[in-house]
């Protein structure tokens, strides 16, 4: 079969159009490629700062709040029923003065370093007169 020149100058046209589209969408594969790798690292990098988690809520009932840091040291305390008071006797042994709670009344300690309550509110577990 005898192919006339305007045949294979319209083969070559049609064969360079073809490598063209296949340059393309060889192109295009490739960046498809990398914006998936990309993705994926995206992803599987840890996050940039990390929060505790934070419970929001708007109401919580408890009979009992402790301020207590990490290494357990109680620096206050707000609870519904008064704890008892303890002091110390001359001979150095603690004794426990019992608190009379007062229905409905909360009270509120703050504590030193070594434990002691440093100011309590209400100061004394008794009725006070409204004026």
């Amino acid at each position: 079969m005898q192919y006339t020149e305007s045949d294979l100058q319209l083969l070559a046209a049609r064969v360079e159009r073809l490598e063209a589209r296949n340059r393309w969408w060889k192109l295009a594969n490739i960046l498809l490629l990398l914006a998936g790798v990309s993705l994926g690292l995206m992803g599987a990098k840890p996050a940039d700062r990390v929060e505790p988690p934070i419970v929001r809520a708007s109401t919580v009932e408890a009979q009992d709040f402790v301020l207590r840091d990490e290494a357990g040291h109680v620096y206050a305390q707000l609870s519904l029923i008064p704890m008892p008071r303890t002091t110390k006797q001359l001979n150095g042994r603690p004794y426990v003065i019992p608190s009379q709670p007062i229905p409905g009344q909360a009270a509120l300690r703050f504590y030193d370093d070594k434990g002691e309550v440093v100011w309590t509110v209400p100061s004394s577990p008794a009725m006070v007169p409204v004026k």
